[in-house]
């Protein structure tokens, strides 16, 4: 179930988080930053269900000269 919040977020934190971790949109930032808060809780057990957020390497901080 989607559910639609306003929320206020420091923009130069939010976009620096995006510009980082190589994700689309604000969305994706805090779906992602929700996600791991609950993974890391619950002990890090992999979703039940694989949706475009379920990727949770996309925390891995890569460095532009990074091959992987």
């Amino acid at each position: 179930m989607l559910k639609r919040v306003d929320i206020m977020v420091d923009g130069d934190l939010l976009d620096e988080v995006i510009e980082r971790y190589h994700l689309a949109d604000a969305r994706e930032a805090v779906h992602l930053a929700l996600k791991a808060l609950l993974d890391e809780k619950d002990g890090a057990e992999p979703a039940e269900e694989y949706d475009e957020f379920s990727d949770l390497s996309a925390w891995q901080r890569r460095r532009s000269t990074d091959t992987r």
